[in-house]
C-alpha cells in the first residue's frame, strides 16, 4: 500500500467506531443541530435568551459527556 492508501485506512478506522455509539451519535447530532440553529439566530438576542440556549447547550453537552463516559466504561 501507498501512503495515501493507509492514510485513507487510518481515517476511516475512527469513523466507523465514531459510529457504533448510536446514542452518542444521536446526541451529537442534536447538539450540532442546536448548534446551527442558535448560530442563525444570535444577531439580536436579549440577555435572557442568550442565557437560556446557553443553559440548553449545557444540558446537550452533559448528556453527550455521561454517554461518552459509560461508552468507555463499557469497553
Amino acid at each position: 500500500m501507498t501512503d495515501a492508501a493507509n492514510k485513507t485506512t487510518t481515517v476511516e478506522q475512527p469513523a466507523v467506531e465514531r459510529r457504533s455509539n448510536v446514542v452518542l451519535r444521536s446526541l451529537v447530532n442534536e447538539m450540532l443541530q442546536r448548534v446551527r440553529d442558535l448560530s442563525r439566530r444570535t444577531a439580536a438576542w436579549s440577555v435572557e435568551e442568550r442565557t437560556q440556549a446557553e443553559a440548553e447547550l449545557e444540558r446537550i453537552m452533559s448528556r453527550v459527556r455521561d454517554e461518552a463516559s459509560r461508552s468507555r466504561a463499557t469497553r
